[in-house]
């Protein structure tokens, strides 16, 4: 990398930060003087694909790239972006075709596919030798993780989590809710938000796409309920019957969501509570981000999920990783560049500002984390996450049906 194309990556970010793409505040660790060699000519390339090409992403991913590349002379890191849409056929295309790139990032659910063709490294020794592996979640490891063979890195985690909007309580006269809230505190809660003739309701249902599934099943692991057991189907059972059948009622008998609550997808429901058309809604964390934008950030909150009726409650757990390849042309620059991204720094960084939370339990222990009440629902439901049922693992060699993008 030259001196010109140093500056005008420096200057690209500072023009993020006067738009706000990128806090300018943000700014002071990537622009701290750098002691050491600059990538030195004649690095062995790295190339990463990257699957999420939205504009605050790539401003960060640039960064981190420059960053890796000056701190070491014989590696560079060369970002592929592919659009989400085309990613996953790109990456099947190249691993067919014998010329997948070194590492990917990648969510979970597209892990165990790739490990289906038999493409996935396996990286167990690296990572149990790694000077951070104990510092990670345990759970963050099992997402990553088949036949006791460590596939993956874990990024970034995600579990799900309750968004209310607390300008309302304010409004309304009501009571904050507590984090070990229940089922019945919850219905109450969203009935009293819901105010038809005003079209504002208590609770943004997520009714179209996968997760319309997804998401009730986390409230029947509250009632008892389990999806799989023993490699076996078991969401038909009475517990998660009754469960499914409470959720529905939200819409049919309380009438606590909005009419489109059938069909309304992840946009819908973010957008209609940043509108005040509702005043709670599912998700991870991902989202919290755009609501502090939307609504402000000293006007909600994130609670874990309500206890259920079984005096328990569950949050699916996702990874978002970085994966390396077996046909990988240079498997140890890539697990150098891994290995970075999950340093303090850059962890901190990518996270914090994509309203993600760290896989390593040291960082997310920093104030970015632990003290924003918008992150506090999923900080708070690490103890209670478990990995997503339908996060199935994949041997190698065994098939699967298209995966979709975790959102």
């Amino acid at each position: 990398m030259d001196e010109r194309t140093s500056l005008s990556r420096r200057k690209l970010l500072h023009t993020l930060a006067g738009t706000g793409v990128i806090a300018a505040a943000d700014l002071a660790w990537w622009d701290a003087p750098y002691i050491g060699p600059r990538k030195a000519w004649g690095a062995e390339p790295v190339r990463f694909q990257w699957s999420v090409p939205e504009p605050t992403r790539i401003a960060l991913m640039n960064s981190l790239a420059e960053r890796f590349n000056q701190s070491q002379k014989d590696f560079a890191v060369q970002i592929e972006y592919v659009p989400q849409a085309q990613a996953r056929q790109k990456l099947i295309s190249s691993i067919t075709g014998g010329s997948p790139p070194d590492l990917c990032q990648v969510w979970d659910n597209w892990v165990g596919q790739f490990n289906g063709m038999g493409a996935v490294e396996d990286i167990t020794a690296r990572a149990k030798s790694w000077k951070h592996y104990a510092d990670v979640a345990p759970t963050a490891w099992q997402t990553v993780t088949i036949n006791n063979q460590i596939i993956s890195l874990p990024l970034a985690v995600t579990l799900d989590g309750i968004y209310y909007r607390t300008d309302r309580l304010k409004e309304l006269g009501l009571k904050e809710p507590t984090p070990d809230w229940t089922w019945d505190e919850f219905l109450s809660l969203a009935k009293a938000f819901t105010k038809a003739d005003k079209n504002q309701y208590g609770y943004g249902m997520r009714g179209g796409g996968t997760w319309a599934l997804l998401y009730p099943s986390e409230f029947a692991y509250a009632n008892g309920a389990e999806v799989l057991k023993d490699g076996k189907v078991v969401i038909n059972s009475k517990e998660a019957v009754d469960a499914l059948a409470w959720y529905l009622d939200l819409a049919l008998k309380h009438k606590v969501t909005p009419p489109s609550a059938a069909t309304d997808g992840f946009v819908e429901i973010v957008e209609t509570f940043g509108r005040g058309v509702t005043s709670m809604y599912q998700h991870n964390s991902g989202s919290s981000g755009q609501q502090k934008k939307n609504v402000g950030a000293d006007k909600f909150a994130t609670l874990p999920l309500p206890i259920g009726p079984a005096n328990k409650r569950a949050s699916f757990w996702f990874s978002e990783t970085l994966t390396m390849f077996k046909g990988a042309k240079n498997k140890e620059g890539a697990w150098q560049f891994m290995s970075f991204m999950l340093e303090d720094e850059p962890s901190l960084k990518y996270n914090s500002t994509l309203g993600l939370l760290p896989a390593r339990q040291s960082i997310l222990k920093q104030p970015e984390f632990a003290n924003d009440p918008a992150l506090a629902g999923f900080v708070n439901s690490f103890a209670i996450g478990i990995v997503s049922p339908y996060l199935s693992p994949i041997p190698a060699g065994a098939a699967r049906s298209t995966p979709t993008a975790c959102r």
